[in-house]
C-alpha cells in the first residue's frame, strides 16, 4: 500500500475511533468469506461496523484515543467492531455468531472509558436493549416521589389518629 493510502487510512481510522463509544476486537482466522459477510450485514442491521484493519495502521492510529489502552492486543488477524449506539446489541450479535462460528474470538475492548475483557462482552450480551433500561430508569424515577408522599402521608395520618386521642381524652375530662 501507498504511503499516502496508508496516511489516509489511518487519518480515518482516528476519526473513526475517536468517534466510536464502544469497539470490541475479534480475531477473525478460519472464518469463509460468505460467514464474514453475514457478520458484517448482521451487524450493519444493528448500526454496528465491522472492520478488518492492519494491526500496524491501527496502531497508530490508536494513539491519543480510547482504544490505546488495547495496543497489546493488536497481534494477527484482527477486525475491529466499530460501536457508535448501543453496545448491548452488538453484543448479542456477536455473542450469536460466537456460537454458530466458534472461529471467531473476542479478544478485548473498550466500553466508554472503560477498558473490558471478552468476558465482560458476554456480560454485556445479556443485558436488556438500550429502550428497555431507559423505560425501567424512568419507571423508577416517576415511582420514588410517588412512594415518597405515600411514605409522609402515613406520617400524617399517624400524627393526626394521636392529635384526636389526645383530643377526645381532653373532651373525657
Amino acid at each position: 500500500m501507498e504511503r499516502t493510502k496508508k496516511q489516509k487510512v489511518v487519518e480515518e481510522l482516528g476519526t473513526k475511533l475517536n468517534r466510536m463509544n464502544s469497539m470490541f476486537i475479534a480475531e477473525y482466522s478460519g472464518l469463509k468469506v460468505s460467514q464474514m459477510t453475514k457478520l458484517r450485514k448482521e451487524l450493519r442491521s444493528v448500526g454496528v461496523e465491522f472492520n478488518v484493519v492492519k494491526n500496524t495502521l491501527l496502531n497508530i492510529a490508536s494513539e491519543g484515543t480510547k482504544a490505546q489502552g488495547l495496543k497489546d492486543k493488536f497481534t494477527g488477524p484482527n477486525a475491529i467492531v466499530c460501536i457508535y449506539k448501543d453496545p448491548a446489541s452488538a453484543a448479542k450479535t456477536i455473542v450469536g455468531f460466537l456460537k454458530e462460528m466458534p472461529q471467531l474470538k473476542l479478544k478485548a475492548g473498550f466500553l466508554g472509558d472503560q477498558l473490558i475483557t471478552p468476558e465482560d462482552i458476554l456480560k454485556l450480551a445479556t443485558l436488556p436493549p438500550r429502550e428497555v433500561l431507559i423505560a425501567r430508569l424512568m419507571g423508577l424515577l416517576q415511582g420514588t416521589p410517588q412512594r415518597f408522599v405515600y411514605v409522609l402521608s402515613g406520617n400524617l395520618s399517624k400524627l393526626m389518629i394521636t392529635l384526636n386521642a389526645i383530643k377526645t381524652k381532653k373532651e373525657m375530662a
